[in-house]
């Protein structure tokens, strides 16, 4: 293969007649990077809609944005003082009322978190990497999709995940979930992008339950602020 100068790269670049496609792991890191990478903290307003009631939480949430983050409930009343810790893969919940934290078992990662269509699993950082073998299925100037296969024996209840995300900033746009028969059983729409730091960050991101009518949720991230490197 002959070698292409970087004058040549470049031009080949900007005419468009060339993109970077980098291979499905490294734009799988690329996608987490933009969802969870970059240290900071942020307010997030979760709302858990059911056919009869709706209810909402404020959380404020310190992150290092890889192994590390806390999570605690700040409203409403009856929840707050909640706090959901989590290092490396173990996890951590403090309850106020018994004023006694518990380490959650990897057999009840896949539980609720506070009763709402995401699970402690899907707080526990960057599993995709981890669990999922990833396979790019199209690639376009839009938008990119893989789908993402279970290495053997990784804990998760799918039998397949694909994930479509923004071309060029591998920013996340939506997330199917698929049980081992192939039924897609949960949807994640991320919008509101907004460019904080070297990140791509969806700021309000709903979850659908694909089999249960009625069942949703939503997670709008304000007052965020990145962490200052120190000097």
């Amino acid at each position: 293969m002959r070698t292409l100068t970087v004058a040549v790269v470049v031009a080949l670049i900007v005419t468009g007649s060339a993109r970077a496609a980098p291979d499905a792991q490294t734009l799988l890191r690329a996608v987490e990077d933009n969802l969870r990478g970059g240290s900071g903290k942020a307010t997030i307003t979760l709302t858990v809609t059911r056919p009869d009631r709706q209810t909402e939480y404020v959380l404020a949430i310190w992150t290092d944005g890889q192994d590390r983050s806390l999570v605690l409930v700040k409203a409403p009343a009856r929840d707050a003082g909640q706090a959901f810790l989590r290092v490396d893969d173990n996890l951590w919940i403090y309850n106020p009322r018994l004023k006694r934290t518990l380490r959650i078992p990897p057999s009840g990662r896949s539980d609720s978190f506070l009763g709402s269509d995401i699970s402690y699993s899907d707080l526990s950082g960057r599993d995709a990497e981890r669990d999922y073998t990833p396979r790019i299925v199209s690639d376009d100037s839009t938008a990119i999709v893989l789908d993402l296969i279970p290495k053997p024996g990784a804990p998760t209840p799918y039998g397949k995940v694909t994930f479509r995300v923004q071309a060029g900033t591998y920013a996340p746009l939506e997330w199917t979930f698929y049980d081992q028969r192939g039924q897609a059983v949960k949807r994640i729409v991320f919008s509101a992008h907004a460019k904080i730091g070297a990140r791509v960050f969806p700021t309000r991101t709903v979850v659908e339950d694909l089999i249960r009518p009625g069942y949703r949720m939503s997670a709008v991230y304000t007052e965020m602020r990145p962490r200052r490197a120190r000097a």
